[in-house]
């Protein structure tokens, strides 16, 4: 017999393959629609098999806990995110204008998870893990921009730590409101990293003063 021959029981171990594949992305579309709907500590493992339409028994075939249903969520969401923001850099080119666009369309276009994520109840270590990835993006934008022309005077470590910071808490805070415009708050940013702080609120003096 050939090694490649298709037999029934590979054909049944595909066909189970498949069907665990359907429960738990139906499992995780369930899950999704509670934490929505309830937030993380409201939600029940029972209601999320009863909206999966399983078993709580089938549940825990697929996840350990409640936790680790939520974790894989978020995993694949900010995966995603990171995804969008390298095809746009590849499409628009490398510039800050261009990452923060994506990262902030995407966040609002799946705001349900992102305002779970960066609820103020949540552990430290998922916040942790988007702030790595955000600055591991900027690091390659302000490298690339150094590699062109030397950006003198600037601690890189620094000012990926601000900006990082400038980024996450931006999106904790401006996802609270429904009327939230990615653009605007990208346009926000850009303007204040750009021009700074009026000189009056940076030392207490206005310009026609120090004149």
């Amino acid at each position: 017999m050939n090694d490649n021959s298709v037999t029934p029981h590979n054909l049944e171990e595909k066909r189970g393959s498949r069907r665990r594949a359907r429960t738990r992305a139906d499992i995780l579309a369930a899950a999704r629609q509670v934490f929505a709907a309830r937030g993380y500590h409201a939600a029940s493992i029972a209601e999320i098999a009863e909206r999966a339409d399983i078993g709580v028994g089938t549940f825990y075939l697929h996840f350990r806990d409640k936790d680790e249903a939520f974790t894989t969520l978020l995993h694949e969401c900010f995966s995603e995110t990171r995804q969008r923001v390298q095809q746009a850099v590849e499409e628009e080119g490398q510039s800050l204008l261009v990452v923060l666009q994506a990262i902030f369309r995407y966040a609002y276009a799946q705001r349900d998870l992102f305002r779970i994520a960066f609820h103020a109840d949540m552990q430290y270590a998922r916040i942790s893990r988007v702030q790595t990835a955000i600055a591991e993006i900027l690091t390659s934008i302000l490298t690339a921009a150094h590699e062109k022309e030397p950006l003198v005077g600037y601690d890189f470590s620094m000012q990926i730590c601000f900006v990082t910071g400038m980024i996450t808490q931006g999106i904790a805070q401006w996802l609270e409101h429904e009327e939230a415009d990615p653009d605007k708050i990208v346009a926000q940013m850009l303007f204040l990293l750009r021009h700074g702080l009026p000189e009056q609120v940076l030392t207490g003096n206005s310009l026609e003063k120090q004149s």
